[in-house]
């Protein structure tokens, strides 16, 4: 037998066992689970319109795929590369990467995403939620909710000072939970939790009629005033008992001109994104949401109230409160005083511990 042709068996005889244990390798990682320690569920969130490489690496970063081209070679071959649907997804980890496959070409269990408005949320905050569930990025939420054509498609109640305004829909977008169809257009859904926040605040007007009436005939609110004012109780108090003597307050200094100092405002820009505020944001006479520095209402809402703040405001309570301060002992309870000098004597004993 000549050379070559031992060398191209013995080539030959190398190339078969190797394929044979690739084939091996690939089916044994086919067909067991994707974990064999105890079981888990993944969640992964395929977005609209994702291409099989993005998606490939948004397994591989959750660990639900171990060997990316073994499952992309299974999904070609198979012919399910371009068939995966979009949504949210619980994964088991008991699941073989061939179950995976077959779950991300026939969609997700339920045939919608899950998005989950708070209380307090902010439009910053909104976008995070929406990204999360699936639905779109951070930055296709933001330009649609500082989209000043789309509040007024959707007669958005704006203030007399819109111009200042960070967002004409902050404040009317309202916290609830939404089932989201996937493809569903973002306006559209945008536009949905506006129609409900217009009910919300109307149910929360005829609820509390007189009282509401009472009011605004004294105080001559607007929807969007209504709702500005429900945005600082929101995130002043989550506590729903509190939040109608923390309205009488901010009622309270309005009547009496004093600003209503209000330390959640402070931070509401488009650097601080709500976040802590410093003592250096009290000086920032630059931000037009500062209470602080700036008497009355903010020009527009800080974030998105829902029912029991939007009461609260409609029907705020009787009292003669001026000031709060927190009790900061953990419940996120309050102490309301009259005047300025009980005010400074429950400060020096909640904050500085005297």
């Amino acid at each position: 037998m000549k050379k070559s042709v031992l060398w191209t068996m013995i080539f030959l005889a190398v190339v078969g066992s190797v394929s044979g244990l690739v084939f091996w390798d690939y089916t044994d990682y086919i067909d067991n689970p994707i974990s064999f320690r105890e079981e888990r569920n993944i969640r992964v969130v395929v977005k609209q319109d994702s291409t099989l490489t993005p998606v490939l690496e948004l397994l591989e970063e959750k660990e639900v795929i171990l060997r990316p081209t073994y499952f992309r070679a299974f999904l070609v071959l198979n012919e399910l590369d371009g068939r995966l649907k979009a949504g949210v997804y619980l994964i088991s980890t008991k699941k073989t990467p061939r179950d995976v496959a077959l779950l991300l070409s026939r969609g997700p269990q339920t045939a919608y995403m899950v998005l989950t408005v708070k209380e307090g949320f902010n439009i910053w905050q909104v976008a995070q939620a929406m990204e999360d569930a699936g639905i779109a990025t951070t930055d296709e939420v933001l330009a649609l909710l500082k989209d000043r054509e789309l509040a007024t498609r959707m007669k958005v109640p704006t203030g007399a000072d819109s111009a200042h305004v960070l967002s004409l829909l902050e404040g009317f977008i309202f916290p609830e939970t939404y089932f989201v169809a996937p493809g569903q257009k973002l306006e559209s859904i945008i536009e949905r939790m506006v129609k409900q926040c217009r009910k919300e605040i109307e149910a929360a007007k005829r609820s509390h009629l007189v009282r509401y009436s009472i009011m605004r005939e004294q105080m001559g609110f607007t929807d969007h005033e209504l709702v500005t004012l429900a945005s600082l109780v929101e995130r002043e108090t989550a506590l729903p008992h509190e939040k109608k003597l923390v309205a009488s307050v901010f009622i309270n200094r309005l009547r009496k001109q004093m600003p209503l100092q209000s330390d959640p405002t402070l931070s509401y820009s488009e650097e601080k994104q709500g976040g802590k505020p410093t003592a250096e944001d009290r000086k920032n006479e630059s931000n037009p949401y500062n209470t602080y520095a700036h008497k009355g209402l903010p020009p527009g809402p800080i974030c998105n109230p829902g029912r029991d703040s939007l009461a609260a405001v409609a029907a705020p309570a009787r009292t003669d409160f001026l000031y709060f301060v927190s009790r900061n002992d953990g419940t996120g309870g309050h102490h309301f005083s009259v005047d300025y000098e009980e005010h400074k004597r429950a400060v020096k004993q909640f904050l500085k511990g005297e």
